[in-house]
C-alpha cells in the first residue's frame, strides 16, 4: 500500500513539475533565440533547424498550451532561417489555419519569403488561399481546411511536406467523416506535382475503400483525366470514362465525362464522335459553368473541319451564356470576329462581334487592341463617324497604350484633331 501511495505521490508531483517547466523550457528557447548568431553559414542553418526540432517537440508535448501559436511562429522563422522554405511555408499555413486570429502583420512577411518554395504558377493561388482561413468547429475541420489549400499548391520543396501532412492527418484522424474527400485532395496534390501514378492510386483508394462515398464516380472520372491529360494513355482513359457512364449513369459527373471523351476524340481527329460527345456534354452541363468549355470545344471541331459558319454560330452561343465570365464572353466574341474576318469574309459579322467583345469587357488591356481593330473596320466600311468615336474612346480609356498613338494618327488623317 505504501508503495502505491508513494507512486501516486511521485506521479502527481511529476505532473505538476512538468506543467511548471513547460513555460520554463519555452523561456529557455526564447533566450537562445535572443542570442541567435548572425550570418547564414552552414552551422547557423543547422542550428536553426535543430532549434525548430526542439520547439516541435515542445509543441507535441504541450499542444493546448496558450503559447502554442507563438511556438509555431518561432518554428516558422527558424525553418526559414535554416533555408527550409517548404517546411516553413507549410508551418505558416498550419499556424494560420489552426489559429486564424493570428496577427497577419507578423505572418505576411514570412509568407512572402517562404513562398519561394512554390512554383511561380501557383503563388497567386497560394496568396488567396492563405488569407481564406476561417474558424471551424473542430480541430479536424480546421486541419482539413488547410489540407484543401495544400492540394492546390505545387513546388519541389513544398510537395513532400504537404504529402506528409496528409499522411499524418489520416494517422491522427482515421475516422474523420470527410476522409473520402480528403483522399481526392491528396490525389490532386500528387497530380499537380507531377506524381501521376500516385494520383491514380489515391483516386482509386477514394473510390474503393469508402463504400458509402458520394465521390465514387468522381474518383473514377479523375483516374480517366490523369490517363488522358497527363499520361496520354487514350485506351486507359476511355476505359475509365466508359466505366463512369456504365456504373454511374445518373451521376453529376457524366456531363464532364462526355466533355472529356470529346476532347480525347478531337485530339485523335475523330471529329464526328467528338461532336456527338460535345453535344451530349452541352445537354447535361447546360446549368453549369462547365458548359462553356464544351461549346468552345465544339466550335474548335467545326473550325478544324472547315465548317466556319457553324464555328462562328457556336462561338456566339458560347459567348451568350448567362453564367459566363466577362473574360470568356469577350474572348468568344473576339474569336468569332476573327473567323468572320478571315474565313467568312463577312465584315458585318466582324464588326458586330468585335463590338460585342469590347462591350463585354471594356476595361481589359486586350480591349485597346479590339477597339482599334473595330475603329479601323468602321473606317474601311465608310462609317467615319463610328471610327472617330471609337478612336476617341480608345485614347481616353487607354492613353498609355501603343494603340492610343496610332488612334490619334488615324484621327488626324480623318481630319479630326481632338
Amino acid at each position: 500500500m505504501r508503495k502505491i501511495i508513494l507512486t501516486v505521490i511521485i506521479s502527481t508531483f511529476s505532473a505538476f513539475a512538468w506543467a511548471a517547466t513547460a513555460q520554463e523550457t519555452l523561456s529557455f528557447y526564447k533566450q537562445e533565440l535572443g542570442a541567435f548568431p548572425e550570418g547564414n553559414s552552414r552551422e547557423v542553418k543547422l542550428y536553426a533547424a535543430s532549434l525548430a526540432d526542439n520547439l516541435d517537440t515542445w509543441f507535441l508535448q504541450n499542444p493546448v498550451n496558450a503559447s502554442a501559436s507563438e511556438v509555431m511562429l518561432l518554428q516558422t522563422r527558424l525553418l526559414a532561417r535554416a533555408g527550409k522554405n517548404g517546411e516553413a511555408l507549410a508551418m505558416l499555413f498550419r499556424l494560420h489555419y489552426l489559429f486564424p486570429a493570428a496577427d497577419m502583420a507578423q505572418l505576411s512577411p514570412l509568407f512572402n519569403q517562404t513562398q519561394e518554395a512554390l512554383d511561380k504558377s501557383v503563388r497567386e493561388t497560394a496568396s488567396r488561399l492563405f488569407v481564406q482561413a476561417s474558424h471551424e468547429s473542430t480541430l479536424e475541420k480546421q486541419t482539413a481546411q488547410m489540407l484543401y489549400a495544400f492540394s492546390k499548391l505545387s513546388g519541389k520543396e513544398f510537395y513532400p511536406v504537404a504529402a506528409q501532412a496528409f499522411e499524418r492527418f489520416f494517422v491522427r484522424y482515421p475516422n474523420y467523416e470527410g476522409n473520402n474527400e480528403i483522399e481526392l485532395w491528396y490525389g490532386d496534390l500528387h497530380r499537380l506535382n507531377g506524381n501521376y501514378l500516385a494520383a491514380i492510386l489515391q483516386y482509386k483508394k477514394a473510390g474503393t475503400l469508402y463504400p458509402n462515398s458520394p465521390y465514387k464516380a468522381a474518383s473514377l472520372r479523375l483516374v480517366g483525366d490523369v490517363y488522358a491529360d497527363n499520361l496520354k494513355n487514350t485506351a486507359a482513359a476511355t476505359e475509365a470514362y466508359t466505366n463512369v457512364l456504365r456504373l454511374y449513369p445518373n451521376s453529376v459527373e457524366t456531363g464532364t465525362v462526355y466533355k472529356h471523351m470529346a476532347i480525347l476524340d478531337e485530339n485523335n481527329k475523330q471529329y464526328d464522335s467528338a461532336l456527338l460527345n460535345y453535344n451530349k456534354a452541352i445537354e447535361l452541363l447546360q446549368d453549369t459553368t462547365s458548359v462553356y468549355e464544351a461549346y468552345r470545344g465544339k466550335a474548335d471541331v467545326y473550325y478544324k473541319t472547315k465548317q466556319y459558319d457553324l464555328a462562328y454560330d457556336t462561338l456566339q452561343q458560347a459567348a451568350a451564356l448567362s453564367k459566363l465570365s466577362k473574360e470568356n464572353a469577350a474572348d468568344s466574341y473576339a474569336q468569332a470576329a476573327k473567323i468572320a474576318h478571315k474565313k467568312l469574309k463577312d465584315e458585318t459579322k466582324y464588326i458586330q462581334s468585335l463590338g460585342k467583345a469590347v462591350l463585354a469587357l471594356p476595361d481589359s488591356a486586350q480591349t485597346a487592341k479590339r477597339m482599334y481593330e473595330l475603329a479601323t473596320a468602321y473606317e474601311k466600311a465608310g462609317r467615319t463617324a463610328g471610327a472617330q468615336e471609337m478612336y476617341q474612346k480608345l485614347i481616353l480609356q487607354f492613353p498609355t497604350s501603343k494603340y492610343a498613338s496610332s488612334a490619334q494618327n488615324r484621327l488626324t488623317r480623318l481630319g479630326n484633331t481632338k
